[in-house]
């Protein structure tokens, strides 16, 4: 009796299957179409928490498209990774900055802006209340980030250079946490020390800062002189060592106090930014819905629950850079990203329009 049973069920269900009623389809989720991936920097970077952020909400979010995320030895890695192979070159997004993905292009490989995450802030600083402009840094020993060319090292270099010091004073680079052992143990007077800075304008001190602030009194060196030092940083962009593509100016401005009650007056601060890029062979419609999908997370606010710069990451900063016009950033950014910022009706901006805010 059983055995009949048995295969009157098996008759049954073959039945249905031959005529459509049972899908095996409906037991899994249908493939998704295409496939695009983040080389997204060092896991323990913001830059690879926020892109796992946005590969989860493409995954979620997207009915064609499916996202993957990849660690790469840093930023510039990042662009290394897609650069020497064609394939990767039409699918994966990378991690990249300012100068940097003006610098890195070849030919082959050239990548254009998606959308805004963060900075790699630095203020120039010393524990010595006697230094407080660049004529007190002469004969002096200065702590800067190490020196890689075409890196924003050299800005600062070029600033002492316009200043008249450069030849009198001695540069120790390292790391940032060597800038900051140099700085506490005083082999270095003064030195680029990491901040937080959180667009539009919540700057704080960091842990590095902090753990400076524990041997005492930090001071800002110019500060007050915001037009003077945002025009040397202009300057600074268009020397030799950033030739074939003039970097715009990495300046943010810090309002008084933001660091602590040292810091007086308003503060220009080294803000190279970091941002997700794509190659020109990636397809216009898939950097278009990571778009889509990136801008109405940012329209929510999701990203701070990612890490905590991602509080930063407004629909206002998804789309400024430091290009100091409109016409100039439109030239830098993807055309599948632009498609969709044309078609919302969402203009470009210019960190320089934030600057007389300050």
């Amino acid at each position: 009796m059983k055995k009949r049973l048995s295969l009157r069920f098996c008759v049954l269900v073959m039945t249905f299957l031959a005529f459509g009623l049972v899908s095996t389809s409906s037991m899994a989720a249908p493939a998704k179409k295409e496939k695009i991936t983040f080389a997204a920097g060092r896991p323990d970077d913001a830059w690879f928490a926020l892109s796992h952020g946005l590969a989860k909400m493409i995954n979620e979010r997207s009915e064609w498209l499916e996202a993957e995320v990849i660690a790469t030895a840093g930023i510039g890695d990042a662009t290394r990774l897609a650069q020497r192979d064609p394939e990767k070159r039409k699918n994966h997004i990378v991690i990249t900055m300012t100068p940097g993905m003006e610098l890195w292009a070849t030919p082959e490989y050239t990548t254009k802006k998606v959308g805004s995450m963060g900075m790699l802030s630095t203020a120039l600083v010393t524990l010595n209340p006697e230094i407080k402009t660049w004529a007190d840094l002469k004969g002096k020993t200065i702590a800067l980030p190490r020196k890689v060319k075409q890196s924003y090292t050299h800005i600062y270099i070029d600033m002492l250079r316009q200043a008249g010091i450069l030849d009198s004073v001695q540069l120790q680079h390292g790391g940032t946490s060597a800038c900051l052992t140099a700085l506490r143990d005083g082999a270095a007077d003064a030195g680029a020390i990491m901040i937080s800075f959180i667009f539009p304008d919540s700057a704080s001190p960091g842990p590095f800062l902090e753990q400076l602030q524990t041997r005492g009194p930090v001071y800002f060196i110019e500060q007050g002189n915001i037009e003077k030092n945002i025009a040397m940083m202009t300057e600074a962009g268009k020397q030799k060592e950033f030739e074939g593509a003039t970097v715009p100016p990495l300046a943010m401005v810090a309002a008084p106090s933001s660091f602590g009650p040292t810091q007086t007056q308003p503060v220009v601060i080294m803000t190279p930014p970091v941002f997700w890029a794509a190659g020109t062979q990636v397809p216009d419609e898939i950097i278009y819905e990571v778009t889509r999908i990136m801008y109405e997370a940012a329209e929510k606010g999701e990203f701070g629950q990612y890490h905590v710069i991602g509080k930063g990451m407004t629909p206002e900063f998804i789309v400024t850079s430091f290009w100091p016009t409109e016409e100039e950033c439109r030239k830098n950014y993807h055309p599948g990203a632009l498609k969709y910022f044309d078609e919302r009706g969402i203009r470009l901006r210019s960190v320089s329009e934030t600057y007389a805010k300050k």
